[in-house]
């Protein structure tokens, strides 16, 4: 699941967006929710109870009140993950926003042809990150497109790729099925997540990788498995 926040005091602009976003989505067989905003301080509301509540936030920059700049630099005090995208009218305004590591911008005179590129490339970014986990040898960098899957074994949670299976520290599953679930990884049972990408095969009550491993599945996750498993054959 993707999570999409748009921000903008055009209610009328944003609705249009949101129904653009929705049709890309659709069309791509993504399962996204999308959140949207009319002022910034609705949209700064969402970070009370979340420190990321979003993969993707299309922020308008010329809002009254605070601007989408002001949105960003309070956003970034406390999320440096997340994709921020500003619309704007003003591209004078483009320049002022790079300090925000800011992913795309949109220009709303041309967003027809701009806003498919940004989202198609932010969902490409968030689902091939690289990512730092912290292990009994030290730090493991490693791309998301290099994760078989993860494992939770005697309370440790192991990565394992194409080549090795890694230990690392972390104690608790739930860290990795809150920050996975959204980059292209499903819950087989309990304690173990696969990367979509690599199931070649579905059976009765397991899957097989592209490594020919095989993996069983939890009847109660079954129905959900064969749906993701669906929804990535048809987009290949």
């Amino acid at each position: 699941m993707v999570y999409i926040g748009i921000c903008d005091d055009d209610r009328y602009f944003m609705d249009y967006i949101g129904r653009e976003l929705e049709r890309i989505l659709k069309k791509k067989n993504i399962d996204a929710k999308i959140y949207k905003f009319e002022s910034g301080m609705d949209l700064l509301e969402a970070y009370d109870n979340e420190d990321k509540p979003f993969d993707i936030i299309f922020l308008d920059i010329g809002m009254p009140r605070l601007d989408g700049l002001e949105v960003a630099e309070i956003i970034r005090k406390k999320d440096e993950e997340t994709l921020l995208i500003f619309l704007t009218s003003m591209e004078e305004e483009v320049y002022k926003a790079f300090k925000y590591n800011t992913f795309r911008f949109i220009r709303k005179t041309h967003i027809n042809k701009e806003l498919k590129e940004a989202l198609e490339s932010s969902i490409e970014k968030i689902t091939d990150e690289k990512h730092i986990f912290k292990t009994l040898n030290g730090d493991l960098s490693i791309y998301t497109s290099d994760i078989l899957y993860f494992e939770f074994i005697d309370r440790n949670v192991y990565i394992k790729t194409f080549d090795t299976k890694y230990k690392t520290t972390i104690r608790r599953f739930k860290d990795i099925e809150d920050k996975f679930t959204s980059k292209g990884f499903i819950l087989i049972y309990r304690g173990c997540m696969v990367n979509i990408n690599y199931i070649k095969s579905i059976g009765n009550l397991d899957i097989t990788l592209d490594n020919g491993e095989k993996l069983p599945v939890s009847r109660y996750r079954m129905e959900e498995v064969k749906k993701s498993f669906i929804k990535v054959a048809r987009r290949g």
